[in-house]
């Protein structure tokens, strides 16, 4: 896991804690301003807010020093992946140093730089380290803490990322490999219709032969997409009733209801194609030797919305979807996740006494 390239701490990071670190120097400093204004009136008059004001910046400034290299031993820990405990251990010691290397610090600053008169010896490093002890534990825990979270925030935005990322190439493998089982199945059934036409007119079977030339280059152009637009879908869908019409001649009626304004909205590949083929396997019969079979699109803002009906033979209570309809409704779990509606059922003709079969599929615009 590799967190830093050029620099040992990341450029957002380091100005939200120079953020948090200038806001508890302006804390400090007012505090302290505001301590000696109400309890000691006269100590606040003679306070030169010139020095004092360079003695905080002084101090703050080597104190920020020696957080600077605890972030980097920070990233070293985070890198490392040291348990939690070890390090709050070492940031807890380290915490403690600060207060007194601060202590330190300050008093050298205060007899070399501005002339005063404070004693410098262990004791008096000490005592004064112990009385600022808890807000520089506080100061320093609180940067260590944003330094944790932004990094951890960090990885963790990446894994997720990684598996969106991870999702995506599965979700493509997936459809890749359907698109890739339609298209053998489809032609298939395609040379079987074409082999039915060869003893009755060689001409018409050459013609469909021509036409599965031109459907199965489409096919092959659209084998890694995952949508295409409803108008290349139709003119996959018209080269394939080309075919079913050299076959059934005048038996097989097609009518497409499609808005102009439709074509460009993008649709899952072969989705209309193996539905039509289902209508015309199982709509002609003994009693239904002429189909007549509709296609309907429309949309609204957030669906679409398919729906092809044939006057064919009806369906049976139990429906048993064959391999076009079952990889039609795996890519659409594929691609939706459950968000789509397929429905397919016998309804009342309203012109006649015979039902009709109607097919629905809605599915999210895209």
């Amino acid at each position: 896991m590799i967190l830093f390239k050029k620099s040992f701490v990341d450029k957002t990071l380091l100005k939200l804690l120079l953020c948090v670190f200038i806001a508890a120097y302006l804390i400090d400093f007012i505090g302290s301003a505001l301590y000696y204004y109400f309890n000691n009136p006269e100590t606040f008059a003679k306070i030169n807010f010139k020095t004092l004001i360079i003695k905080y910046l002084i101090n703050y400034g080597l104190k920020f020093l020696f957080i600077l290299l605890s972030i980097k031993l920070t990233v070293s820990l985070i890198t490392l992946k040291k348990k939690l405990f070890q390090s709050f251990i070492i940031h807890t010691f380290l915490a403690f140093i600060l207060s007194f290397y601060t202590a330190s610090n300050t008093m050298l600053m205060e007899r070399y730089l501005f002339g005063g008169t404070v004693d410098i010896t262990l004791e008096s490093v000490w005592v004064r380290g112990l009385g600022n002890l808890n807000y520089n534990f506080f100061v320093y825990l609180s940067l260590m803490a944003i330094v944790y979270a932004y990094y951890y925030l960090k990885e963790q935005q990446k894994t997720i990322v990684n598996q969106e990322r991870l999702k995506t190439q599965l979700l493509d493998t997936k459809i890749n490999a359907l698109q890739s089982q339609l298209q053998p199945h489809f032609l298939f059934n395609a040379l079987n219709d074409i082999s039915s036409l060869t003893d009755i007119d060689v001409k018409k079977s050459q013609n469909a032969i021509a036409d599965l030339s031109s459907l199965l280059r489409s096919t092959l152009n659209i084998k890694d997409q995952k949508f295409i637009t409803l108008e290349e879908e139709l003119s996959i869908l018209n080269k394939y009733l080309d075919i079913e019409k050299i076959r059934f001649d005048e038996k097989l009626n097609i009518n497409l209801t499609i808005n102009k304004r439709q074509l460009n909205i993008n649709v899952p590949p072969l989705l209309l194609q193996p539905i039509i083929e289902n209508a015309i396997k199982h709509g002609f019969s003994y009693n239904h030797d002429k189909l007549d079979i509709s296609l309907m699109v429309s949309s609204s803002d957030e669906k679409i919305i398919f729906e092809v009906i044939n006057n064919g033979q009806s369906l049976k209570e139990e429906i048993v979807y064959g391999n076009g309809i079952r990889n039609v409704l795996e890519r659409l779990e594929t691609l939706y996740d459950g968000n789509y509606t397929f429905e397919m059922k016998n309804i009342k003709n309203p012109k006649s006494k015979s039902a009709l079969v109607k097919t629905k599929i809605i599915i999210p615009k895209r």
